[in-house]
């Protein structure tokens, strides 16, 4: 046995806050030289946290990039770590952020601090996964009967993603926050997001509005019902159509969750002993996120789900980022490697529950409409296939492919990856590069970085990858 240290940073650029920290990961290998080795994961140890910055903006709808480099290199300088050690992790752009004018370009300027192999993201699902992590949740679920659900309450947006027996059974994303609604020190709402304006007006709340005195009667009915959204979704209540608006992407329905936590910086504010009330809360972080917390708070002796305390609060998404973002092929496996890392590869899902017929045909179709972009095929409905079965796979693979040019990826939950990469290397219709990756779970619409082999394996993350409205 052997053991090896690579080095992880995340860097979350939420609504509110901006967070960096750096994870040392520590991979175990083992497995004589007569066997197949065996490569994982053993032990992640968060090794510098940085300080909880403000997002700067330079106005509602643009994030100030220079500033958020600055504040990135600083943390880098005070954590002493080096670019170049840096293997793998996560740069995040979450929340209300995710959505402004230049977030993309924001993205790809940090790129800089991310060294060979770092994802830049802002998917709401992919968020939601990684605080999910980043609080425990998925941890704890390992431990427990039923499913757990940890809702991530930001400044822009709620991330929920849910767990049982240590997997990821769903995520979704509400537009649910506490900065959605901010007021000066001298008590004028300055801030309404439009997100939060139609329940706004079904609330009949007249003074809840730009440019008009905070009235806490009405900011304590808005985060009221806010709060009673989380018993929705957490199967207590039927969920409303109030609720069914807010979501982001696609929504949830008839879930049953055993257990309740929460994260983010509204997360504080429900975990908080003291009870310090409407006016103080909003005079003190001068939006609603307090009053939210304290709603929550308020709900939960009804709700039947356990209340469970998180390991992260306000760092749950970073510390997800630095600590899980990465999973590991296993050591079956057909790599060129001369052609990665390979970034936000878009992947397309074919089942073969019924053995590979008309494979290629659907391949075919679908690559089509990718217009010669990268793509990578996923193959799910295999279990110990034979020979035969992956021989014929390979070659519908090739047929679903043919006159393209691209690296050929391949994505199997099985250990057939290796087999399938040799059958595809030795056809001489194929002369580009091959990958073919085995125990990896990946489904439409996601997307894949892969980097360079680490200790005969390979660094796989699989993402939901979303900017814009």
């Amino acid at each position: 046995m052997s053991l090896e240290n690579i080095y992880s940073v995340g860097i979350d650029i939420g609504t509110t806050t901006t967070q960096v920290i750096f994870s040392r990961l520590v991979l175990e290998k083992s497995g004589g030289s007569s066997s197949i080795p065996d490569v994982k994961i053993t032990k992640k140890d968060i090794i510098y946290r940085s300080e909880i910055h403000f997002t700067p903006l330079l106005s509602p709808e643009i994030v100030d990039a220079v500033r958020l480099k600055e504040i990135v290199a600083e943390e880098y300088r005070k954590s002493a770590i080096n670019i170049k050690d840096i293997t793998t992790g996560a740069v995040i752009i979450t929340g209300e952020s995710a959505r402004k004018e230049n977030a993309r370009d924001v993205s790809e300027q940090l790129a800089e601090f991310a060294g060979d192999f770092v994802v830049c993201t802002a998917g709401p699902d992919y968020e939601a996964v990684l605080a999910g992590w980043g609080s425990g949740a998925g941890e704890i679920s390992k431990n427990l009967n039923g499913s757990i659900i940890n809702f991530d309450i930001g400044g822009g947006t709620t991330n929920a993603a849910v767990f049982k027996n240590g997997e990821v059974t769903d995520a979704f994303a509400l537009d649910i926050g506490g900065r959605l609604v901010r007021v000066s020190p001298e008590g004028v709402t300055t801030y309404v997001s439009e997100k939060i304006k139609p329940l706004i007006k079904s609330l009949g709340l007249k003074k809840v509005k730009t440019g008009q005195d905070a009235d806490i009667v009405e900011l304590g009915i808005l985060t009221a019902r806010m709060a009673e959204m989380f018993l929705e979704l957490a199967g207590e209540r039927e969920i409303s159509g109030e609720t069914k608006s807010l979501f982001i992407g696609h929504s949830a329905a008839g879930l049953k969750i055993d257990h309740i936590m929460f994260s983010g910086g509204v997360a504080e504010c429900i975990y908080e002993e003291e009870d310090a009330g409407f006016l103080e809360g909003l005079q003190k972080y001068g939006d609603i996120g307090p009053l939210l917390g304290l709603s929550i708070r308020r709900l939960l002796p009804e709700m039947t789900a356990g209340l469970l305390n998180p390991h992260e609060k306000i760092r749950a998404t970073v510390v997800g980022a630095g600590s899980y973002s990465m999973g590991i092929s296993g050591s079956t496996v057909a790599v060129d490697d001369a052609v990665l890392p390979l970034k936000n590869i878009p992947v397309i899902k074919f089942a073969c529950l019924n053995g590979a017929e008309s494979l290629g045909e659907r391949i075919a179709a679908q690559v089509r409409l990718y217009d010669g972009e990268q793509i990578a095929i996923a193959i799910n409905g295999l279990e110990n296939p034979g020979y035969e079965m992956i021989k014929r796979i390979s070659e519908e693979i090739l047929t679903g492919l043919k006159g393209t040019a691209n690296i050929i990826i391949v994505i199997v939950e099985c250990d057939c990856a290796k087999a399938i990469g040799l059958l595809l290397r030795n056809s001489s219709a194929v002369n580009r590069p091959i990958i073919c990756l085995d125990k990896i779970h990946a489904d439409n619409g996601d997307f894949i970085d892969i980097g360079k082999p680490i200790s005969g394996v390979v660094p796989v993350i699989v993402k939901t990858l979303i900017f814009g409205s």
